[in-house]
């Protein structure tokens, strides 16, 4: 099998720092693996203009394979294959077809780098363009992909794909006000429609109407059931969004949702990012969002899920500060967000002299280690 680098897009964001792939990211290299194969024919038929269409076997088990992911956020090194390849000797450039599927790579990378440029053009195809309407659906804020790196020579391009130039080809492909996108909502759920098959979520910015599918319904019944208690939801969804404002006009599918527990560190870190500059009697700095999504990455890959979550309070020099409480035993740990350093204290309520203080770095696993067997043992001294 033939393990030449077809194609070595650059992830970079806060999940992909210890350079591995999150699963559904997958969907998106998928997509990729179409379009590629949808432009290859295109590309085929524009030079060849006595055919009506593509040869026969032409694409038959042409696929990208992941084959190594290398440092630097998160290198996909993606080779070319077909089954043909894997049955013959001759590697998979020596097919006829292969110029094509490699002037595809190329053309799309020149639409990334177009819409980057505000060059694109209105003789693109827009069928082509749609594909993005998959590709990039699972980008995060925080992230992007560079489809043009080279990975040889450490050089970024400007076919770089993230939130903002998905939205413009979605709508240069579709000439329309609204676009989809994925999206993580915090919700309550006031409302059920069990005639219409929908529930209603309430959200910062107003209430959503949402399919009520078969595979939620469970926690969708626990989070309505336990409204007035405050009991969130996590909900990962498809939106439609409107381009002049990008507000969510509706959920088009619900992927999950999950019921989170009231000390969620996820959605107490939500809420601390809606804090802005004084916001205690004209005090307080507001938290830094990349440091907290940071932290908030590292917690949840990290901190030992059989210890009880602690209570999250800002502080007023822009960090903050974790709290467990046992009966009569306490623990507060500050964290520095910026450079993850902490300082950890125990104090007994009945005796003061049963006291413990530790200082540590959260900036990797043997930290987070570190952490976890302090608190463990602490509130669980005899």
């Amino acid at each position: 099998m033939n393990d030449k680098i077809f194609i070595a897009p650059r992830l970079v964001g806060s999940r992909f720092e210890d350079h591995s792939l999150p699963v559904n990211i997958l969907e998106d290299f998928s997509a990729l693996e179409d379009l590629i194969i949808e432009v290859a024919k295109e590309i085929y038929l524009s030079e060849n203009l006595n055919r009506k269409r593509v040869p026969k076997g032409f694409s038959d088990g042409v696929y990208l394979m992941l084959v190594e992911i290398e440092e630097g956020s998160s290198i996909a090194k993606f080779a070319i294959a077909s089954a043909f390849s894997l049955t013959s000797s001759l590697p998979l450039e020596t097919l006829n077809n292969f110029t094509y599927f490699e002037k595809a790579k190329d053309k799309i990378v020149s639409i990334v780098e177009s819409v980057n440029n505000n060059e694109l053009s209105q003789e693109q195809d827009y069928k082509l363009l749609s594909y993005f309407n998959k590709i990039g659906k699972n980008l995060l804020d925080d992230e992007s992909i560079d489809f043009g790196y080279d990975y040889e020579s450490k050089s970024s391009s400007k076919a770089i794909l993230n939130k903002a130039t998905r939205k413009k080809l979605l709508l240069f492909s579709e000439q329309k006000t609204e676009y989809l996108g994925s999206q993580k909502l915090y919700a309550l759920v006031p409302e059920i429609d069990q005639k219409n098959g929908t529930f209603q979520i309430e959200t910062d910015f107003g209430s959503i109407k949402c399919p009520l599918k078969e595979h939620i319904k469970d926690n969708v019944f626990i989070a309505f059931n336990e409204y007035k208690n405050n009991t969130y939801i996590s909900l990962k969804a498809t939106a439609l969004f409107n381009s002049n404002d990008d507000k969510i006009q509706m959920i088009t599918e619900v992927e999950s949702i999950d019921v989170l527990d009231p000390l969620d560190v996820s959605l107490r870190i939500y809420n601390l990012l809606k804090l802005e500059n004084n916001w205690f009697e004209g005090r307080g700095k507001a938290l830094n969002k990349e440091q907290l999504a940071k932290f908030e990455n590292l917690f949840n890959s990290y901190f030992d899920n059989k210890l009880s979550l602690p209570a999250i309070f800002p502080k007023i020099d822009g960090n903050i500060q974790l709290e467990w409480k046992k009966d009569i035993r306490n623990i507060v740990v500050d964290v520095n967000l910026a450079s993850l350093s902490v300082e950890f204290f125990y104090y007994n309520d009945s005796d003061d002299s049963d006291e413990k203080e530790a200082k540590m770095s959260l900036q990797d696993k043997a930290g987070w280690d570190s952490l976890n067997t302090l608190i463990y043992s602490t509130l669980n001294e005899r």
